[in-house]
């Protein structure tokens, strides 16, 4: 019984002992950083974290990057919290001196390189003043969204409502195209006798071309607008304006435009002449707040000086918010305000009010 006490003994030793060995030869093993496989159906970002991101590049403009990553949607970084950042497709770069140059983009270490052609070009990183997709087709060089808003009520009276709206926007480096169109009717029946109250088309587009990143030529821009209640057919405007930055970064943009433009307007009935034609100068600013991911803000001014026969000063405008409640659907809840000082009146009636106002509740989608 003791022989086989002092077996056990010694056996128990002689484990706890190689368990102690190999405890001391795990210690000095280190923990190595996996190397990640780079897969080319995305673009792939770094954070200081030592996070990766695949995704999207979107853009980058004022030490913001935008990536869309594909399990957490659009994010944005500063960009002193990116580490690295690979692309799959050509980026077009910006850089201090407004050279613009492209290829396939790789930052790291507070470096650029961009390899093009088996050619690689570098740059310091604090030279880099924005990124974009060098693809002009990529659809992420657009920005759409069509929202529409009714309302329908019936009983002694029936009355119909409803709004619709379409944004489209392209941005380069070097160059925005923007559109709206804005599609206001309403009208109401009673005793079978439809009456229109409201019925207005406004659809604004213009070019611009960024000289630096503060000074912008609005090389062309058009309106085609009519509404009933203020007597007008269609009124056409043409101009040109210089635009001025205030603030150009993706959170937040704010720009200023002044410049001379021509207009014509034809009535649906004045007592004078049915037509009209105008030199104006005008006057706008657009200011869009990105308060967080799921909240936006806009506020959009344009106001001309014309003739006082075509209105003496035209007024538009535009503020409200947009909501984010399911990915790429808004809840948009905006304000419009139309006035024109000296409106004209038709035939053997009293002139138009010169303001109308709009609230409007609608539902917007994203692509």
């Amino acid at each position: 019984m003791i022989r086989f006490l002092f077996f056990l003994f010694f056996i128990t030793l002689g484990f706890s002992r190689h368990i102690h060995a190999q405890s001391n030869d795990m210690s000095i093993i280190t923990w190595q950083k996996p190397t990640p496989v780079f897969s080319q159906s995305f673009d792939w970002l770094k954070l200081t974290s030592d996070e990766w991101l695949k995704g999207d590049i979107i853009s980058m403009y004022d030490d913001e990057l935008e990536f869309d990553s594909d399990e957490f949607g659009v994010k944005f970084f500063d960009w002193e919290d990116v580490s690295e950042l690979r692309s799959r497709f050509d980026q077009k770069i910006r850089l201090a001196d407004d050279r613009i140059v492209q290829g396939f983009l790789i930052v790291k270490d507070g470096h650029i390189t961009l390899i093009s052609g088996g050619t690689e070009q570098h740059f310091p990183l604090t030279d880099l003043l924005s990124i974009t997709s060098a693809a002009d087709t990529r659809k992420e060089l657009w920005d759409a969204k069509v929202s529409f808003g009714a309302d329908l009520s019936q009983g002694n009276s029936n009355q119909l409502n409803y709004l619709f709206t379409a944004e489209v926007q392209r941005r380069t480096p070097v160059n925005r195209l923007r559109a709206d169109f804005i599609f206001n009717y309403s009208e109401s029946s009673d005793n079978d006798v439809t009456n229109v109250t409201v019925n207005t088309r406004r659809f604004n587009a213009y070019f611009d071309w960024f000289y630096n990143a503060e000074i912008f030529f609005r090389a062309v821009e058009y309106e085609n607008y009519s509404d009933l209640q203020q007597n007008i057919k269609v009124r056409h405007s043409i101009g040109t304006s210089l635009g001025y930055h205030v603030v150009n970064t993706k959170r937040i943009e704010w720009d200023f435009t002044i410049g001379p433009s021509y207009q014509s307007t034809q009535y649906h009935a004045v007592a004078a002449a049915e037509s009209d034609e105008s030199v104006a100068l005008s006057f706008s600013t657009l200011f869009e707040y990105q308060i967080s991911s799921k909240i936006d803000y806009t506020l959009d001014y344009k106001m001309e000086f014309v003739s006082d026969k075509s209105g003496a000063r035209i007024h538009h405008f535009k503020t409200g918010f947009e909501f984010e409640f399911i990915k790429d659907l808004d809840i948009d809840l905006l304000f419009y305000l139309d006035r024109i000082a000296k409106p004209v009146a038709a035939i053997e009636q009293e002139a138009p009010e010169p303001n109308d106002y709009r609230l409007v509740l609608s539902v917007g989608y994203q692509f």
